[in-house]
């Protein structure tokens, strides 16, 4: 006889049979069999159970499932909903917008919040059915389904304040987005014209770097300190070979210091156009000064040295407006051609004066403005003029370009890593 399952032998025992070997009587045969049949009919109840406990587990896991399926796909809509609206501000903030077309600027504006906030309303519309628990046949629900429904709804409550608490967030970023946007559209605006203001400024000093006439040479440097400076110089011929030199420097920098500096500039284009032989420093600077007084109305002020050399004459005639005066080397001993003068645009009647000195061939002369000498460095110390005359009066002897280049070089190297917080301008000259 085959070995009985430990089980089924302490069965049969408390049937009373302890002797396996011998069948049972009838009686004791028919308790047997009612006691298997009671315990398959517990297995299959057991059985039976744990199928609808499975059946409920797995809808309730699936709708869970359809449930992280829904809000994946609403939080990925979120990101690609975030990143148009970011590919729009980065397209606005990369376009180089005109000044005369704002409108333009203000469409796409109004385009990105409108794309933005219909995108928000799509993602966050929330359903309003809710989950319901599952039950047995008889209409009972079971105390999974009642456990599975409590934390349903109490995630669904939770997912609606996170949503609103994600959709206020991101309608608040929508905004400064938005905001982002205009200031941009009008960084782009006013780059643009400080662009344009630039270029008029380009257009205000000679755009040859070495000017060479029979009896003179000059090198000049120009450094805007911003977009666009305060610091301008111009060079002219004038009737009997004589030339005119004007280096000038309004008050700050920036599109307000360049529209004065293109009023000087005009000014002294007239002038010397309708006065030719009669033109001299002295009412170049009277002239000036009116229109700067008139464009400025005192706000904005300019120093300014204006020169005329007259070879045929040997010598330079200046006149100043509270500019810093220019160097003369010659035979390596140092001087300032000291004129003074107010500066341009502080009063309406200022009257100006006219020096002449004479010059030798050989004769070098520096002019600047006060970018060069009130240069700092790291420590916010001063470049100063002791140190300018110092260094001019070494490199005197070299070719104008050479001496320019020199200064410039020492200017740089003195200033280091830190930004220029002053426009440049110097312009070497040396008597033929």
């Amino acid at each position: 006889m085959a070995e009985i399952d430990p089980l089924l032998a302490r069965q049969l025992r408390r049937l009373g049979l302890e002797d396996l070997v011998e069948p049972p009587d009838k009686e004791t045969w028919h308790k047997v069999l009612a006691r298997i049949s009671e315990h398959y009919r517990h297995v299959a109840d057991d059985r039976s159970l744990l199928t609808r406990s499975l059946d409920l587990s797995t809808n309730e896991m699936g709708a869970l499932h359809r449930q992280l399926l829904a809000e994946r796909d609403r939080l990925r809509s979120v990101v690609v909903a975030i990143g148009d609206a970011l590919t729009i501000f980065h397209d606005a903030a990369s376009s180089q917008v005109e000044p005369s077309r704002p409108i333009e600027v203000g469409s796409t504006i109004s385009t990105a919040k409108r794309r933005f906030a219909s995108k928000l309303g799509e993602l966050f519309s929330l359903s309003s059915a809710a989950p319901g628990g599952a039950t047995q046949a008889g209409g009972h629900q079971t105390a999974l389904g009642q456990a599975a429904a409590g934390q349903g709804a109490a995630d669904a409550s939770g997912s609606d304040e996170a949503i609103n608490e994600v959709r206020v967030q991101l309608v608040a970023l929508g905004d400064r987005l938005v905001q982002l946007l205009y200031d941009t559209a009008e960084k782009a605006s006013l780059k643009k014209q400080l662009e344009v203001a630039r270029a008029v400024q380009q257009m205000l000093v000679p755009s040859e770097d070495v000017i060479e006439r029979p009896s003179l040479r000059l090198a000049s440097h120009f450094q805007p300190a911003a977009e666009c400076g305060g610091d301008w110089w111009t060079f002219h011929d004038l009737p009997d070979g004589r030339l005119l030199t004007v280096v000038g420097d309004v008050t700050g920098h920036g599109i307000s210091s360049a529209i004065i500096t293109g009023a000087a500039k005009a000014a002294c284009d007239v002038v010397r156009t309708f006065a030719r032989e009669q033109l001299s420093p002295a009412q170049l600077l009277r002239v000036m000064n009116c229109s700067i007084f008139e464009a400025g109305q005192q706000r904005f002020l300019m120093t300014c040295t204006a020169c005329i050399f007259d070879p045929g004459a040997g010598s330079l005639t200046l006149a100043n407006a509270g500019h810093p005066f220019p160097y003369l080397v010659r035979d390596n001993a140092i001087r300032q051609l000291a004129v003074q003068g107010e500066p341009l645009g502080a009063a309406s009647s200022a009257e100006y004066t006219s020096s002449t000195v004479a010059l030798e061939g050989g004769d070098a002369l520096l002019w600047f403005t006060d970018g060069v000498t009130e240069c700092e460095n790291e420590s916010s110390e001063q470049f100063t003029e002791k140190r300018l005359r110092s260094l001019f009066q070494s490199v005197a002897a070299c070719p104008p370009e050479e001496a320019r280049d020199a200064i410039v070089a020492a200017v740089s190297g003195f200033r280091g890593e830190r930004a220029l917080d002053d426009d440049v301008t110097l312009v070497v000259a040396r008597v033929l």
